[in-house]
């Protein structure tokens, strides 16, 4: 789906004309893809773990989940891709600022009116 995603929006770009517009869309389009590379290294370590105890039996097992290297990997993406998302949009970063932070630290709020 997101290879799908990928070659769509590739193919529009090529299409539009040169500008400050198609420089955003093609730095969101590199979020999309740092994103979807940072969940296949973080998870399909997990997945292969879960695929090799299903059909062979063995595979790691961990006494909790605080020992559970996989479980830590996919909390790590779960605040990686917030971040990416975060910084790699100012409209997103400036509305938590305002909204989120705003509320925390009044003088952020301001600095960003």
């Amino acid at each position: 789906m997101t290879v799908k995603l990928f070659v769509v929006a590739r193919f529009q770009l090529d299409k539009e004309p040169p500008g400050a517009d198609k420089e955003s869309k093609k730095e969101s389009l590199r979020i999309i893809i740092f994103v979807v590379v940072t969940f296949l290294v973080l998870w399909l370590p997990s997945f292969l773990n879960i695929i090799i105890r299903f059909v062979f039996g063995r595979g790691l097992t961990f006494r909790n989940e605080a020992t559970n290297l996989f479980a830590i990997m996919a909390r790590f993406h779960a605040v990686c891709t917030a971040s990416v998302y975060i910084w790699g949009s100012p409209s997103l970063r400036e509305a938590l600022v305002r909204t989120v932070w705003g509320r925390v630290c009044p003088r952020c709020r301001r600095r960003y009116r």
